[in-house]
């Protein structure tokens, strides 16, 4: 498929692109109004260790290989837990409790009708990390931006109350066992003291002066570490503080606005995704190209289709000489005109592969502009099965075809008059019970030979090709055969199994009738009104106004309307 291809399927399935995406558009909407409206609230929350405890050597170990990413992911795991979601619950309960007598100091008043239990309140919780930083956010998403407000500043709270008395716990144990430390020192000090009285300054050992000098440096350095840890108890582990407390939750769900842009997007992708498989999945002729390639023939001429009522036979080249679909029939004239040149083609078989794609329009519509020509033209109606073509006379005659086959009538009472000049018609008769062995018999041949020196173009309309064997067995008599295709209707596998069908008879295509080509369409090739719109002068002025009322009078005539 070239660039051109894809734009003409895109062209010509707009209305199920526009659908899809107006659909999907809908859905995305529809879902984002009906869902219920989601607020977020967050608090900001510095986290640093608390070094008031820690000598210079603690400081420098702790920095080497403390890992910030590993303290901020604990400090997740602490706050996702039932222990704090149980805390922030009774907090909750205590601060909408004082709200609703009117003791809460800040002078809010929201008191939410229920209060997330703890399993609740797990689900809501969030923590995300500052990148590169020792602050993390504790998010909450509740329906209400006030009750995300309250839950978020809660956990904050709870989360560092936490923290405090779980390092004022450890600090106190350090403390203690510290001092514990200290005491066994003390004693290891004294016992050295009385050691050394037992000798004078002179005659001393040097080993006891070392360890007497040894126990009072760690007794030093003990102590030292005691004196840190009560201070860092009494500073109730200041590491961790709110450096941006929580306010009302802003509305993160549902993003109309952006789910309907995404649904637009998906929408249209979907549409041409959608568009192109029907295509695919689609087996009708599109375009000129299809025609000529899977019909394996030229194309004689196009026929736009006319809006006209259902089950009605209307002779379009005499009703309506200005349409573009007369202008169609004339191009076919004059391609069978050509064709006629140089071969003696009079005997031409008219069938199309399937029904309704209007062999018998065409059938009768070609012998009308070939007859304003001066040619005598006989329409032979040899579908015997469902006949039509009696319908553009005003009363069905008494006797056709098969009077004459069977030799109940001669040729010449059988063929009617149609009212235009130089135009009859030979109906099909009585249905017989036989019809393909009656078309293929030899007195038919002798009767379609006989009409061929009567007139100058004798056309006969038979069955479609795929439907019955008439046709196919009645090919090989004609000069040659044209096909009718319906624009939207003829498929690719009915084109190749009627032209291998007319080839095995070795029967003489003579070209394609493409019919009811929408005046409209650019895929088929191009636009009808543009290729057609010169030819309306040919009916302006006296002469055309003189043509036009004869058509109208012949067309009355056959209706049987005389007014």
């Amino acid at each position: 498929m070239e660039l051109k291809d894809y734009i003409n399927v895109i062209v010509s399935r707009k209305w199920l692109i526009l659908t899809c995406m107006a659909s999907v558009v809908a859905a995305a909407l529809m879902v984002s109004l009906l869902q219920t409206p989601l607020y977020e609230s967050r608090v900001k929350i510095l986290a640093e260790s608390n070094r008031a405890g820690e000598t210079a050597t603690d400081r420098l170990l702790s920095l080497a290989f403390t890992d910030p990413n590993a303290f901020i992911q604990t400090q997740q795991k602490i706050i996702e837990t039932r222990t704090i979601a149980e805390a922030v619950y009774q907090r909750l309960g205590a601060l909408y409790e004082d709200r609703r007598y009117g003791a809460d100091a800040s002078g809010e008043t929201f008191v939410p009708a229920v209060i997330p239990d703890p399993e609740e309140l797990m689900k809501r919780v969030k923590v995300e990390r500052a990148q590169n930083t020792n602050v993390f956010d504790i998010v909450i998403t509740t329906p209400n931006p006030s009750l995300s407000r309250d839950i978020a500043q809660s956990y904050a709270e709870e989360y560092i109350k936490n923290r405090q008395l779980s390092a004022i716990k450890q600090i106190s144990e350090a403390r203690k066992e510290v001092w514990n430390r200290i005491q066994e020192v003390q004693n290891q000090i004294e016992e050295v003291a009385r050691e050394a009285k037992k000798y004078t300054r002179e005659n001393r050992p040097p080993e006891l002066e070392a360890s007497a000098t040894q126990a009072v440096n760690l007794w030093a350095t003990l102590y030292e570490k005691y004196l840190s840890l009560r201070i860092a108890e009494a500073l109730e582990q200041r590491g961790l503080e709110i450096i941006e407390p929580a306010e009302a939750g802003i509305k993160v769900a549902p993003k109309t606005a952006r789910n309907g842009v995404l649904a637009l997007f998906l929408g249209i992708i979907l549409g041409i995704g959608l568009a192109f498989l029907v295509d695919y999945l689609d087996n009708t002729l599109k375009t000129r190209d299809d025609f000529e390639r899977f019909y394996e023939t030229a194309i004689l001429a196009e026929i736009p289709k006319v809006a006209m009522e259902e089950g009605t036979m209307e002779a379009v080249y005499l009703t309506r000489p200005e349409s573009p679909a007369a202008e169609g029939f004339r191009n076919l004239r004059t391609n069978v005109l050509f064709i006629n040149l140089d071969e003696d083609v009079r005997l031409i078989m008219v069938t199309s592969s399937s029904p309704q794609e209007g062999k018998t329009s065409v059938t009768f519509n070609l012998g009308a502009a070939l007859s304003e020509m001066g040619k005598r033209v006989l329409l032979v109606e040899a579908d015997l099965r469902r006949p039509a073509l009696y319908k553009y006379l005003e009363q069905p005659p008494e006797r056709g075809l098969t009077d004459v086959i069977m030799g109940s009538a001669p040729l010449e009472e059988a063929i009617q008059e149609t009212g235009v000049p130089n135009l009859d018609i030979l109906t099909s008769g009585p249905k017989p019970p036989n019809p393909a062995e009656i078309v293929s018999s030899s007195a038919m041949q002798r009767i379609l030979q006989r009409c061929r020196e009567l007139y100058d173009f004798v056309l006969v309309d038979v069955p479609p090709v795929l439907a019955v064997s008439d046709a196919v067995a009645l090919a090989p008599s004609v000069d040659g055969v044209l096909l009718v295709a319906s624009h939207g209707m003829a498929t690719r596998e009915g084109a190749r199994r009627s032209v291998e069908m007319l080839k095995k008879v070795e029967a003489r295509v003579l070209g394609l009738v493409v019919n009811n080509v929408e005046i409209s369409t650019r895929r088929y090739g191009y636009g009808y009104y543009g290729y057609y719109a010169p030819y309306h002068y040919y009916y302006s002025g006296e002469d055309g106004g003189e043509r036009v009322s004869l058509a109208k009078r012949i067309f009355r005539s056959l209706s049987g309307n005389k007014k």
